[in-house]
């Protein structure tokens, strides 16, 4: 056995050939989820609905998310990855379908939707993660988590692009932005089917759900803070920042969503490497750092005529979340015991999917005044400084024990 739980033989010259088809099928599922991104910008606009109402498809997700991460990554502790990614993908393609459905149903195919989407792809992303590491083997689990984190970001980058370019500009925008996703489950169902279960002895008993023993100083001052870095401040781009600077006189608001996306999400995907040779350690004080900063010139470009300032404040975004999901993937995998490895990630992506709650929190707390003002955009920035005091103090700390041999 390789690892305790598993009988999966990773030195198979297969091993490869399994790691490129479960990166592809992450990319690809990624890919699907983001890509009604736009669309629901177009449906805010087509329905006649608030900007608060983009801001909810948002946190409806999240909320979908939750039941996902609390029991996918622990069922799958019991029964296998295998055993949850499988159906779970095919499943991704009726929340596909019901979003399609918002052109006879209205408002409220958009939310079962989002749910259905948050309900699948938050027990793919964890479990197809760990499921990556257990595929690559204890030597090469880093690089295994580097990967998996670099191919969801891919996926999230280029799905709002393709169909916010789609949307913006093609024919018949509610039906071809979901054209392309759907083709693509597709294809990541039949990936992954023809991958081994890495793990084979199933156990029985109750579901262990949450931070296992030993873990819970990792969690609270490195974990927690890392993973509010993550989407917190990228999603900024898919909700607050083309809603304001749209309202500041910028007519392509659907295509600039799908730009922003690219830019953050690909900064992302390059970031991993960078997040691995820099060691949990550097990566998750100067992610922060990098996510004030962002903060800041998000800030510039939604004022008017600003919008310009949009691409430093998306690279410099998108490095940091890069940076803090890889970091946090890497203390997981470092802290957690093989048994437990899938529950301490679904842990951590709670943490940083409730980044998707943002949007409408600010908007519902702050108002569109005040956000026409930016400045809540500004608070969010000096949120970022603590959390970087936070990783620089106490967390550092805590990655320098995991990380010690």
């Amino acid at each position: 056995m390789s690892q305790a739980g598993t009988s999966y033989d990773e030195t198979s010259p297969d091993t490869p050939r399994h790691l490129r088809r479960l990166t592809l099928a992450l990319a690809m599922v990624a890919f699907s989820t983001q890509s009604p991104s736009p669309i629901l910008l177009f449906y805010t606009r087509e329905l006649g609905l608030s900007a608060t109402k983009l801001t909810v498809f948002f946190t409806v997700y999240a909320a979908g998310l939750l039941p996902a991460l609390l029991l996918g990554g622990p069922f799958s502790d019991r029964r296998g990855r295998r055993t949850v990614v499988v159906p779970v993908v095919a499943l991704c393609v009726l929340a596909q379908l019901a979003l399609l459905s918002a052109a006879v149903a209205g408002e409220a195919g958009l939310y079962v939707g989002r749910v259905l989407q948050g309900l699948t792809s938050g027990a793919v992303f964890t479990v197809g993660t760990v499921w990556m590491r257990e595929l690559a083997g204890p030597s090469r689990g880093s690089a295994a988590a580097m990967r998996a984190g670099a191919a969801m970001a891919v996926g999230f980058a280029f799905g709002p692009l393709v169909s916010g370019t789609l949307v913006q500009w093609a024919p018949a925008p509610k039906l071809l932005g979901f054209v392309v996703p759907i083709l693509l489950l597709g294809v990541a169902f039949w990936l992954v089917r023809g991958l081994p279960e890495t793990m084979t002895q199933h156990r029985s008993g109750r579901l262990q759900i949450g931070v296992p023993p030993g873990a819970g100083r990792a969690f609270g001052w490195y974990l927690l803070p890392a993973g509010l870095l993550v989407y917190t401040y990228a999603v900024l781009g898919l909700t607050i920042f083309p809603l304001q600077i749209a309202r500041a006189g910028f007519g392509a608001p659907i295509f600039l969503t799908g730009v922003c996306a690219l830019l953050v999400q690909g900064c992302a995907a390059l970031a991993t490497g960078p997040a691995r040779r820099l060691g949990p350690v550097t990566s998750g004080w100067l992610a922060a750092l990098l996510s004030a900063t962002g903060a800041g010139l998000g800030y510039l470009a939604v004022q008017p005529g600003g919008w310009v300032w949009l691409i430093p404040s998306s690279l410099l975004i998108g490095v940091g979340e890069g940076l803090a999901l890889t970091a946090g993937v890497i203390v997981c995998d470092l802290v957690a015991p093989p048994t437990r490895r899938g529950g301490l990630l679904s842990a951590f992506y709670i943490v940083v999917y409730a980044g998707f709650t943002v949007p409408t929190l600010l908007s519902v707390t702050a108002g569109q005044a005040a956000l026409d003002t930016g400045v809540p955009i500004l608070v969010l920035g000096a949120v970022a400084l603590v959390l970087t005091l936070v990783l620089a103090g106490p967390g550092r700390t805590v990655a320098l024990h995991a990380t010690s041999p």
